[in-house]
């Protein structure tokens, strides 16, 4: 009989840790795996997500000691894989004597700070059988780092090139823009600057640009398109359980995030031979090269990259074929699932 795994994540909603998941439990559902796992979190999007992959989910009302307790009672699991800070702290909580494995997507600011979750966090380590991230950016950055390497592997992120592009010929959605953003609308991912940027660039050419994803920036970035009477030049499209049609027909990513912690959507716009213009942060430094795109300090840059790929179709070609080049390279499908099933043994 397989081992029973808890995936608990803190979010409702599908991102880049969710898709990560959900990536992961369908390579071990592709290899015949006997393993069975149960999606635990929050209600709400997620959901309709996981009813399309046939994935077990357990809703809960919040990601709490109690909850997990409940959910613990009743799946009797062998291991509890925990996604970020909040839900590992949790789950050392709650798991007593269950395998706990807490896996880590991003690198908030608060990691290189002495402040409660920094703390909090390092305490629970003791717990964890393994400490799994996505780059070493976190190791190096957070304030305890050196106290848990000894538990600590990068693993980068689960990449399937051949998906990516499946789901783009599949997308219901795929019309043509010159530039996409695509994230969660938050701090971490800057849209605002975004907005910014194609502010700029729109005072150089006529652009079209599209903003893939939702959340608590969002009314900022609305308020900013409005600002600068940019409703001709970006389009707010929200959520897209499948986002890759569009990206496949964008000339270019931009990503100009304040921090990351892998970068998945980089890899899944060069999987379709998009060249991307990001900030040098997390695991984005791992993942970009200058042949495939550019790293981006100042919205100038920013422009300056962005105007050379729109304006020259030969310039484009070159860094597009690049792109796909470099997903090839990236592509590590079997080898993600053997790291994890390691772990799980």
């Amino acid at each position: 009989m397989g081992k029973k795994v808890l995936h608990i994540l803190n979010t409702s909603k599908f991102s880049g840790a969710e898709n990560v998941v959900v990536t992961l439990i369908e390579a071990f559902c592709k290899m015949s795996d006997d393993t069975e796992f149960i999606y635990v979190s929050p209600d709400g999007s997620i959901r309709k997500v996981l009813e399309e992959k046939k994935i077990t989910f357990e809703p809960v009302k919040a990601v709490s000691v109690s909850e997990l307790r409940r959910v613990i009672k009743k799946y009797k699991p062998d291991i509890i894989h925990a996604h970020d800070f909040t839900a590992s702290i949790i789950a050392a909580l709650a798991a007593g004597k269950i395998s706990v494995i807490s896996h880590l997507h991003n690198n908030g600011p608060w990691l290189k700070k002495y402040c409660i979750k920094s703390f909090a966090y390092g305490i629970s380590c003791i717990k964890y059988r393994h400490i799994l991230s996505v780059s070493d950016s976190i190791f190096s950055e957070y304030v305890f780092g050196r106290f848990i390497k000894g538990k600590g592997a990068v693993i980068g992120n689960p990449i399937n090139t051949l998906k990516v592009a499946g789901l783009a010929e599949r997308a219901e959605e795929s019309e043509t823009f010159d530039v996409c953003f695509l994230g969660r609308l938050c701090e971490a991912k800057d849209p605002v600057r975004f907005v910014e940027i194609v502010r700029k660039l729109s005072e150089s050419i006529p652009v079209k640009t599209v903003i893939i994803g939702d959340g608590p920036y969002r009314q900022k970035v609305e308020e900013k398109i409005l600002e600068y009477g940019l409703g001709e030049s970006i389009v707010l499209k929200g959520f897209l359980s499948n986002p890759y049609g569009i990206l496949k027909k964008s000339k270019a990513l931009c990503a100009p995030s304040k921090w990351e912690g892998f970068g998945l959507m980089a890899v899944e716009a060069l999987s379709l031979g998009v060249p991307v213009a990001a900030s040098p942060v997390g695991g984005l430094v791992d993942i970009v090269t200058d042949r495939c795109g550019k790293f981006c300090q100042t919205d100038s840059e920013f422009v300056d990259f962005l105007e050379s790929v729109l304006k020259d179709e030969e310039t484009f070609k070159t860094y597009s074929q690049a792109a796909k080049d470099r997903a090839k390279e990236l592509d590590n499908m079997d080898d993600y699932y053997n790291k994890i099933k390691s772990f799980y043994s």
